[in-house]
C-alpha cells in the first residue's frame, strides 16, 4: 500500500431557465427564474495506492439509482475506481432541481438528468486526476448554539456537531476540507424561485473564503426529522438567516479544526449492496378501501389519487417492493456511512456511535432517493394511514411520502438500515485483516 494521494474537481451544474426545482409540496410549479448562487457538482477523490474511492456530491434536492450507476460505470471506466468505492449523493437544497422521477414535487427533466451524469462523470474523472499525496487529520466541531430544529418531534434531537476529515498538500497548505452536518438545505423556501445551494453552498463558500481549505466538501447528515431555524423563508428574509446560520458553522468549525487529530487514510475501500427494504405487505383493495375512507373525511385529494393510482398499478404488474444500494466507506481509520434516502437523525447517531474506527461520518440521499427513513418511535406516533388529524412525523410514516407508487416500510426500517450498515462495516474490516 502507496502513499495516500488526494485529488478533487468542482463543476458548475446547468440550470436552464424555467426548469422546475423540487420540494415544499405537491405540484407548486416552481419554475427557475435564474440563478442566486450557481448549483456545484463537487468531487473528492482519495487513493492508497492500490485502490480509491471517489465522493461526487451534488447541489440537488435529490438523487436517482439508475443515474448514479450511470456516473458510476462512467467514472470507473476511467479511473478504475471499483464501483462500490464511488459514492453519488445529493445536498439536499430544496431551491434546485430533482434528477429522480416522482409524482408532483417538481417536474422530472430528462434531459437535465442527462446533462448532469455527464457534469458528475467528468468532475468525478477530474478528481482522480488531481490526485497528489496529502496526510489527514479529523476531528469534530461542537456547535457552540443549535442551527436546526426537530420538525417531528417538539424539543427533539437535533445534530449537535461538525464532523470533518481534512487532506494537507505536501507543503503543509489544508487541500480539501470535507464538513459533515444533519440538518435539512431549507433556508429559502416555496417562494424562491431562484436556484441556490441554500446554507450548504454558502458555508462551502466561507470556507474557501477564509482560507479554511483551498477546496471544501459537504456531506449531509441524516437530516430527515432536522430543519433550519428558522425555514422556508422567502428570499428578502432568508438572506440574513443564511448569512447567520453560514458564519455561525464557519466559526464552529473553524474552532473545531484545531482540535483535530491525525488519521491514516488507508486503506481506501468501499462496501456496496443492493439490498431489499422491509415493508408492509399492502394490496389493491388495501389502496382503494384507504382512497374511500380518506375521502370521506375530506382528505387530501393528492394522496387520494395516488393511493387509487396505486391499486391500479399493482393490478397492471406494477411493483410497489423497494430495493436500495447500502453503501460504506472506509479511509483508514474514518468510515462514511451512506444511506439511501432522507434518516432521522437518531439514525445516524446510532451508527455512528457504534462505528469502528477513530471517526465515522453518515450521509444521506446516497445512490437513491428512498424517501424518509423514520424511528420506530415515529411509526409508533403515527399508526393509522387514514386519520383526520394526523400526527407530526404522519407524512413521513406513509408510502414514502406518496410521491411515488412504493409500499410503506415496516416501523423496524431503521434499526435495519443501521444493523446493515454496521453489517458493510465490518466487512470492510475483516478484509482488511491479514490472514493469520
Amino acid at each position: 500500500m502507496g502513499e495516500v494521494r488526494c485529488g478533487f474537481a468542482a463543476e458548475v451544474i446547468p440550470t436552464p431557465l424555467f426548469l422546475e426545482l423540487y420540494g415544499y409540496g405537491p405540484f407548486l410549479g416552481r419554475r427557475n427564474r435564474g440563478v442566486r448562487d450557481p448549483l456545484y457538482c463537487r468531487a473528492a477523490s482519495v487513493s492508497d495506492g492500490a485502490s480509491r474511492v471517489i465522493l461526487i456530491v451534488s447541489d440537488l434536492v435529490t438523487m436517482d439509482p439508475g443515474a448514479a450507476q450511470r456516473v458510476r460505470q462512467a467514472v470507473r471506466a476511467a479511473t478504475g475506481a471499483a464501483p462500490e468505492n464511488i459514492l453519488v449523493s445529493a445536498t439536499h437544497t430544496h431551491s434546485g432541481p430533482t434528477v429522480s422521477p416522482g409524482i408532483g414535487w417538481g417536474e422530472f427533466a430528462p434531459a437535465f438528468q442527462a446533462e448532469w451524469v455527464a457534469v458528475a462523470t467528468r468532475t468525478g474523472i477530474a478528481a482522480a486526476r488531481d490526485e497528489a499525496p496529502v496526510t489527514a487529520r479529523a476531528g469534530r466541531a461542537p456547535l457552540s448554539r443549535p442551527l436546526g430544529v426537530n420538525r417531528v418531534v417538539a424539543g427533539g434531537p437535533t445534530d449537535p456537531e461538525i464532523r470533518w476529515l481534512r487532506f494537507d498538500a505536501a507543503d503543509g497548505r489544508a487541500k480539501l476540507l470535507i464538513h459533515n452536518h444533519a440538518m435539512h438545505a431549507v433556508v429559502f423556501g416555496p417562494r424562491m424561485l431562484r436556484v441556490s445551494a441554500d446554507w450548504p453552498g454558502e458555508v462551502n463558500r466561507l470556507i474557501v473564503e477564509r482560507r479554511l481549505a483551498r477546496h471544501a466538501l459537504f456531506l449531509q447528515g441524516t437530516a430527515g426529522n432536522i430543519n433550519t431555524a428558522p425555514a422556508c423563508c422567502a428570499e428578502a428574509e432568508g438572506e440574513p438567516e443564511l448569512r447567520r446560520i453560514g458564519a455561525s458553522y464557519a466559526d464552529d468549525l473553524e474552532r473545531g479544526l484545531a482540535q483535530g487529530f491525525a488519521v491514516e487514510a488507508a486503506p481506501a475501500a468501499g462496501h456496496l449492496r443492493p439490498t431489499p427494504l422491509p415493508c408492509e405487505p399492502v394490496t389493491p383493495d388495501f389502496l382503494r378501501d384507504a382512497a374511500a375512507r380518506m375521502r370521506a373525511i375530506g382528505g387530501r385529494a393528492y394522496v387520494i389519487d395516488r393511493l387509487e393510482e396505486m391499486a391500479l398499478y399493482m393490478e397492471h404488474g406494477g411493483d410497489v417492493s423497494i430495493t436500495a444500494p447500502l453503501q460504506v466507506l472506509r479511509l483508514g481509520e474514518v468510515y462514511l456511512y451512506a444511506f439511501p434516502g432522507e434518516p432521522f437523525v437518531e439514525l445516524g447517531r446510532a451508527v455512528m456511535d457504534r462505528s469502528p474506527g477513530r471517526l465515522a461520518l453518515s450521509t444521506g440521499l446516497a445512490n437513491d432517493n428512498g424517501r424518509y427513513f423514520p424511528t420506530p418511535e415515529t411509526f409508533a406516533a403515527n399508526p393509522e394511514l387514514v386519520t383526520a388529524t394526523p400526527g407530526r412525523g404522519y407524512y413521513e410514516t406513509q408510502f414514502a411520502g406518496f410521491g411515488r407508487y412504493r409500499a410503506r416500510y415496516r416501523a423496524d426500517i431503521g434499526p435495519f438500515l443501521v444493523e446493515r450498515l454496521l453489517a458493510g462495516a465490518a466487512e470492510l474490516q475483516r478484509a482488511a485483516t491479514p490472514a493469520s
